[in-house]
Order: C-alpha cells, then structure tokens, then sequence
C-alpha cells in the first residue's frame, strides 16, 4: 500500500488543548498528518507549534485566512514537497473515524486510480451529541443505519428534509441506507472531507469570504458547475462528537458560538450566506424560489436539481473498498 498519496490535515484555530486532546488519538495508520494554523492568538501560535513539534506534526501557517486558505497553504506546500500525494483528508477537531483502516482503504482506492476524475469524498457522519446523545450506541447497536451521508439541498426538498439522517426524513434513509457502493451527491457532509489535489489545483478558485460556515459548499459547487462529481463511500463511517468541544472551553454549536463572535471559530454564520448568494446567484437557505436552472444548464448542478432523490442516488459507483 502506498501511504504517500495521502495526507490527513486539520485547521487549527485557538484550539490546541483540543487538537492534542482529541485529534492526536486518532490512529492515522502512519499515514502523514499536517496542522494548519488559521491565525490564531501568538499565544496559541507558540502553544501549537510546540505540542506538533512534540508529535512529530508539521506546522504550517496559513497564507491568508478561513478554511479554504488553509487547505491551498496546505496543497501549495504538498506541491512543492509532496509530489506523491493525490488526496487530502479535511477532519474538523470534533470528528474521528470509526471504521476499521479507515485511512488505509481509502488509500488503497487511490492507489487503483478509480477516484482519480472525482472532484471530492465524503463519508457517512454520524452526529452524536447533536440529536441524540445516544445516536452512537444506538448505529452500534443497528439503530442508526445511516448517519449524514450529506446533503440534498439542490433536490428542492423542504429545509426540514435536506440531510439524509433519520433525524429529518425517515423515508430517504430507508431507500439510501441499503446502497453499500459509492454514489454521488450534491455537497457530502464537510466535517471530513477528502480533496482531489489534482482537481483542485486545475479548478478551484479560494476565497476569504467563508472562514468556516459553507466554506465547503463552495468548493462543492466549484466541481460540480465543471462536473467533477463530489462521491460519498457509505460504509465508512465518521463519529462527529460536538458535545467533546465542551471539556476545552469551547461551545459546541459551531454556528452559535460564529455568531457571537468566538475566538475559536470561523466568523459570523449570517455574512457567509450572504456571500454564497453573491457568488452563485441562489439562496442556498431557499433553493425552490432562487435557483436559476437556467445558468447551469449541462452541469452537475442543473441534474441534482431535477433529480428526485426519492428515486434513489444520481449515479452509483462499482468501487471496491
């Protein structure tokens, strides 16, 4: 197996005592694993350099700002250092993988060139401590089949149906919940994503306008105006754990503590909806009345929008993993 196609990353934020609290028990497999500090207070910048010294970790400082800067500081150091790697994995501090090598199956479907024309990867996250502070032993014991596959906001579903969870629409999880092979989707759940290097480089286009809140929604609508299609791979599984945010002083609703402001975070929640109507001329809160199909005609886009995703995915992969 090749583990040089694979890096995984964070960006830290503030955070240290988290990431060398939670983030450094995470079995990576020996496979590398970068931090990206996105500017946090000198303080924390020193605490973080020494605590990833102290774990072998390199420390990168972010060029400019917001999460999708930090994964182009990232890539632009693997361009000049890492040649070999094709895939980044994007983990936010409050999630780890519970499936067995996980790390290393993905590498082994790198390493067969299957996923080489896919813009993105996601997982099937499961959000304990969010809905249900059993939902964890509750997809242990077959409960909870299904986790957050991600999002199906170009579906013109209602806000209440747009992630396929048990928690909003029972119906879609039992059609989704059976399918064991890789599909496509609109925008796979950001809090552990995996980022063709390659495709990035030839497309993407970062900006500063989303620190943390849709910063990934954007990258997703990047590759799919230019079909690049984003893949979940349902039997790999991510346990997101908000509630482990709390024993370090942190608030464990991202978008709550953005709106006041918080340190730890990534800017105000409201500004970033804003910007992502700017730049892509829908209302990503309001898709039935704003899309305009029209603009996206012969695009990803324009399919999931007339895909009705109670028939089942857009397409399915025979990807072994």
């Amino acid at each position: 197996m090749n583990k040089d196609n694979l890096i995984v990353y964070v960006s830290s934020r503030n955070n240290y005592d988290m990431l060398k609290g939670e983030v450094f028990k995470i079995d990576f497999e020996g496979f590398e694993f970068i931090n990206v500090d996105d500017e946090s207070i000198i303080e924390e910048q020193n605490k973080g350099k020494k605590i990833c010294e102290e774990n072998n970790v390199i420390y990168l400082q972010n060029k400019s700002r917001g999460v999708q800067m930090a994964t182009q500081t990232l890539i632009d150091f693997i361009n000049k250092n890492r040649l070999n790697c094709k895939y980044v994995i994007c983990f936010q501090h409050d999630i780890k993988p519970i499936t067995k090598n996980f790390f290393s199956r993905i590498s082994k479907v790198i390493e067969s060139g299957e996923i080489d024309d896919f813009g993105a990867i996601g997982f099937n996250v499961i959000d304990n401590g969010k809905y249900t502070e059993n939902s964890y032993q509750e997809f242990l014991e077959g409960k909870f089949p299904c986790g957050m596959l991600g999002l199906c906001h170009l579906s013109r579903l209602s806000p209440s149906t747009r992630w396929i969870s048990p928690v909003h629409n029972k119906t879609l999880v039992n059609i989704y919940k059976n399918i064991e092979s890789p599909f496509i989707i609109e925008f796979p759940m950001w809090a552990a994503i995996g980022i063709n290097i390659n495709i990035w480089n030839k497309i993407i286009i970062p900006t500063t306008d989303y620190h943390f809140h849709l910063w990934f929604p954007d990258i997703a609508m990047q590759l799919n105006i230019n079909n690049k299609p984003l893949v979940v791979f349902p039997r790999l599984y991510c346990l997101n754990q908000q509630e482990s945010k709390e024993a370090y002083g942190i608030p464990n609703n991202s978008a709550q503590s953005a709106m006041q402001g918080n340190s730890y975070h990534f800017g105000e929640y409201g500004p970033h909806l804003e910007n992502f109507k700017k730049r892509w001329n829908w209302d990503y809160e309001n898709v039935s009345a704003t899309f305009p199909k029209e603009q996206y005609i012969n695009t990803l886009l324009n399919d999931f929008y007339n895909h009705d995703p109670y028939k089942g995915p857009l397409k399915i992969y025979n990807i072994k993993y």
